[in-house]
This record gives C-alpha cells, structure tokens and sequence, in this order.
C-alpha cells in the first residue's frame, strides 16, 4: 500500500514539473540598444539558447518605434530580421511585444504584426506591463496619472487606473483576433483582488504573477493567497509564475543555481503545501526578469570564480 501512494505522489510530481517546465519565458530589457547589433543579439539569443528559453519578451519597444517606426514595412525590417533570427535559428517558439497602452499597441506594435506578411516575422503574444496596483504611481502627480489617467478619468486613483488596464486588455484581445496569426494575450499582474482577478481572467490567456523573493523556497507561500484567489474563482487560463533576478530578490541566488533547480524547489513546495492547486489551475511554466539582471549576476559569479588565490605568508 505505501509502494502506491509514493507511486501516485511521484506521477503527481512528474505530471506538475511536465506541466511547469512547458514554458519558460524572459524580459529583455535593453532592447533598444541590443537591436541590430550583431554581437550583442547574438548573446541574448545564445543565453536564451543555453537556458532554454522558449519566449522572450521585449522591452523597450516604444523606443524602437522612435527609430524604426513599427508600422512601416520599409523601416521595420531589422525587428522582423531580429524575430526570423530568435525564431529559425535559436529556436525560440514564440515572441512576446510588451507595452503599457492600448494606444500603444494599436499605433505600434499590432501595426507591426499587420505590415509583415511572414509567420516568422510576426509576434506570437501581446504583453500588457501596467502597475494598475502600484497606488502611488496611480495617485495625483504619479506616473500613470500623468500620462494616461488625468486625460481620461475625473480621478487618478487605483479604481480607474483598474479600469484603464482593462480597457487595455480589451482593445489588445480584440486587435489579437483581427489578425489571421495567432496572437496570445498576456499581463503581467501583482497584487489583486478577487473581484479583480475576475474580471482580468475574460480577457486574458495568460497572467504572469510575480513571486519577488530571495529564494525560491519562500516563491510558493508568497504567491499562495493570490493563486487560492484565482482558484476560488474557477479561472482556466495560463498561469505563470514570475521570478525577479535583481539583487534584492534572486539575483544572488542565480549566480550560482539553475532556473531548472528554482522551478522543482517551487513545484516541491507546492506539493508539500497544497497540490489540489496543480489540478485547480492551469500552470504553464516560469518567467524571468529580466535579462540584464541575469548577466550581472553571471558574470560577477563568474569573476569571483576566476579570481586568482593570493597565498599570504606569515610574517
């Protein structure tokens, strides 16, 4: 009898990590600068290669826009040659445009997709970076108000920027199903509510819910409360967990331990802790932020590891 049950925890264990390590996703920041430069490219897209990164998702896309309007076809080119490159010849399954607008997205990056006509060419998902819980940022004189709340809504507070981020979401799932490509729609979210959460599973396939901890150990309860949220309400869609590499959350960690090693510690944590979740919710891999954070922490593990012995002798 005990031979059963250790058998059915291991099938248990073995289907969570299947379902898990499906996806593995990156933040490029930086984007702008490593854009058309070959050697620099050609690192990110090794480091995706050596890490097995199936997504990257890229930043600085309103940057790009600036020098290479995303929806001319006569100057978008080195974005679609960038995306050919990640895709044929590093393997990279799917690309990911983030932006913090529906404006955004309509002007640029959803232009871009309609102006090239190659599968290869074309994002795969369209990635919604807006902090609608970060309250200070939502409030008078912050960020949010000043460049898309104060136009728009008679408050800048947490409720309308709320509703800014899923106004976004619908416009960006409905500029994905215009388009004959195949276009997911992803968000990134913190803190929520259940009411919230709600309301943010109709218009997404995808939500990317950060887990900023030193370890990953620490990842499965600080998610807990939110993931129980999301199973309270019945939500199918994808759910990906979102690690940090800055140094005041894994940073350090990952100088010397494998993005595989921090997905099993969760996945083992989630088992100790409450697997009815595994079955509860559609859990579909890791995402990573982001890649520079990733290159400091490698290289300076890997100056420390070269560093020469100095032999002190006695006095």
């Amino acid at each position: 009898m005990k031979t059963l049950k250790k058998f059915i925890i291991l099938i248990c264990l073995l289907n969570i990590y299947f379902t898990f390590s499906t996806e593995r996703e990156l933040y490029v920041d930086n984007f702008s600068n490593i854009l058309g430069t070959y050697h620099l490219e050609t690192e990110l897209l090794e480091f995706a290669k050596n890490h097995e990164i199936n997504t990257l998702i890229l930043y600085d896309l309103h940057k790009i826009n600036k020098r290479f309007p995303l929806g001319d076809e006569t100057k978008n080119g080195v974005l679609a040659s960038f995306i050919v490159k990640a895709k044929v010849e590093y393997g990279i399954q799917k690309i990911s445009a983030s932006g913090e607008s529906s404006d955004f997205f309509i002007n640029a990056i959803h232009a871009y997709n309609t102006s090239r006509t190659k599968t290869s060419e074309k994002f795969d998902i369209y990635n919604l970076e807006y902090e609608y819980w970060d309250e200070e940022s939502s409030s008078n004189n912050g960020y949010y108000c000043k460049n898309y709340l104060k136009d728009s809504y008679e408050k800048c507070n947490r409720e309308n920027s709320f509703k800014f981020y899923v106004e976004s979401l619908i416009t960006m799932r409905r500029l994905a199903d215009e388009i004959a490509h195949p276009v997911k729609v992803e968000a990134y979210i913190g803190k929520f509510t259940e009411k919230e959460v709600q309301n943010v599973s109709d218009h997404v396939d995808r939500l990317l819910i950060h887990a900023y901890v030193k370890t990953p150990q620490e990842s499965f309860h600080y998610v807990k409360n939110r993931l129980d949220l999301l199973a309270g309400i019945d939500s199918k869609i994808q759910v990906s967990i979102l690690y940090s590499s800055e140094m005041n959350f894994m940073g350090k960690w990952f100088k010397t331990q494998s993005f595989q090693t921090a997905e099993e510690i969760f996945f083992k944590e989630l088992e100790k802790e409450e697997i009815e979740l595994e079955q509860k919710l559609n859990f579909k891999g890791f995402t990573y932020y982001n890649y520079s954070y990733f290159q400091y922490s490698l290289k300076r593990f890997k100056n420390q590891r070269n560093r020469p012995k100095i032999n002190y002798s006695p006095q």
